[in-house]
């Protein structure tokens, strides 16, 4: 009996623990010092495990500690600066009405106030029965003044490039919505 008793140690020591326990071998020794051997080094081993287990929970509560008090850094932020006049002029590029495109496209882009913009397409052209859109903007850390959308669609004037994107959306049945993408003149 006490040699399954070994067996069944080095077999839970190899395979569940992960470790070939060198003190527990299968002989045909039966004294009660091989016993008691058998008895410290299970000790030893729960509590080694238990000791990792201890570390490693230290380990994750410190990365947590550290992951969240990261979290609450919102310097990086980008922040308004508020003048949006590199935003207004006149573009060109194409618009899209009704799944339909215009080439050599011209938009106007008005300032209405210190916060908004006007969006309308040039009049007389096939494409100029569009509704004019006012969006509410801001310039968003001297990279791109833009709206933040809402109901009126969206509006994105990148700096660098001095390009435009205008989406509308139709907030009444009359209204004719556009997609616009073009350069500054």
């Amino acid at each position: 009996m006490e040699r399954l008793t070994k067996v069944a140690s080095l077999f839970l020591d190899t395979h569940l623990y992960g470790r070939r326990n060198s003190a527990v071998q299968v002989s045909g020794g039966n004294s009660p010092k091989d016993t008691n051997h058998i008895k410290i080094k299970k000790q030893n081993m729960k509590n080694r495990i238990i000791k990792s287990g201890v570390k490693t929970g230290i380990l994750v509560i410190a990365f947590l500690s550290f992951a969240v008090g990261c979290s609450k850094d919102d310097g990086d932020a980008p922040k308004p600066v508020g003048d949006i006049q590199a935003a207004i002029g006149t573009f060109k590029g194409t618009i899209r009405v009704a799944e339909r495109d215009y080439y050599n496209a011209i938009v106007m882009v008005t300032k209405e106030s210190d916060d908004r913009v006007k969006v309308a397409a040039k009049s007389g052209e096939a494409y100029s029965a569009v509704t004019p859109k006012i969006f509410k903007v801001q310039n968003i850390s001297n990279v791109h003044i833009s709206s933040s959308g809402g109901p009126s669609g969206s509006f994105t004037y990148i700096l660098d490039s001095k390009s435009v994107v205008v989406s509308t959306e139709k907030e009444a049945a009359t209204e004719v919505s556009f997609y616009f993408e073009g350069t500054k003149q």
